[in-house]
Order: C-alpha cells, then structure tokens, then sequence
C-alpha cells in the first residue's frame, strides 16, 4: 500500500505532496514549482531538488509538475485539484 497525500491550500492555489516517510516531496505554487527527494533521502546524503522552477507557474507547469512527481515518486496527482 503506497503511503503519500495530496493537500491544496483554502485558496487553491497551492498543491503539497507529501511522500511515504512523511516529508514533503512536492509543491506547486504560482510563482513555481518544487519536486523534491524524501528527506529519508537526502540524511542518506543525495541531493534535495530534483526539478524546480523559480518562476511563474501556470497550466503548462502544473502538468510538468505532475509529471515529475509522477515520474521521481510514483505519485498520480489528478488535474482537477486545482484550477486555472
């Protein structure tokens, strides 16, 4: 059973994504986006990011985010969580 949430801000403009140990390894906001190892990983000594953008982040971004989470964590992140 995988472990791991998916948390939107009451304004609906953020998405957090929390792992299986508990850390979290995704967050996407409008001004970018943040794919990260678990912290597991990085006490382990790998690095933090893994795909993360400092600029502005609308619907082109959103899906490079769920991919990457998809892709780095095994996580689907359905589309409609949050809107544009």
């Amino acid at each position: 059973m995988d472990l791991y949430s998916i948390d939107v801000s009451a304004l609906g403009d953020t998405v957090w994504v929390t792992g299986d140990d508990g850390s979290c390894v995704g967050r996407f906001k409008r001004f970018g986006i943040d794919v990260h190892r678990t912290v597991t990983e990085q006490m382990a000594g790998a690095d933090q990011c893994m795909h993360c953008t400092h600029e502005a982040a609308g619907a082109v971004e959103w899906q490079e985010f769920r991919e990457a989470i998809r892709r780095h964590h095994g996580i689907e992140v359905p589309a409609d969580v949050i809107r544009f």
